[in-house]
């Protein structure tokens, strides 16, 4: 999942919530490489923060408000 957070100056980056699959590893560099291959160079997430689950509503939609309040 993706939210905006803001960076020292005052401007909103992506930050990334990352959930890895059971026995699966990566980096942030790894991470960051692997979707600048596929989306334009300036969309990559700036901020990049691994969790065991993403908050969902019981229909299993994510609260991306409980990651907003997270990254804040």
């Amino acid at each position: 999942a993706v939210v905006g957070k803001q960076d020292s100056d005052g401007l909103t980056k992506t930050k990334a919530f990352v959930v890895l699959k059971a026995g699966s590893q990566a980096t942030e560099d790894e991470l960051k490489a692997f979707v600048k291959d596929r989306l334009a160079p300036y969309k990559y997430p700036r901020f990049i923060e691994f969790v065991n689950e993403l908050p969902k509503t019981a229909t299993g939609k994510i609260q991306r408000f409980k990651l907003r309040e997270q990254a804040a």
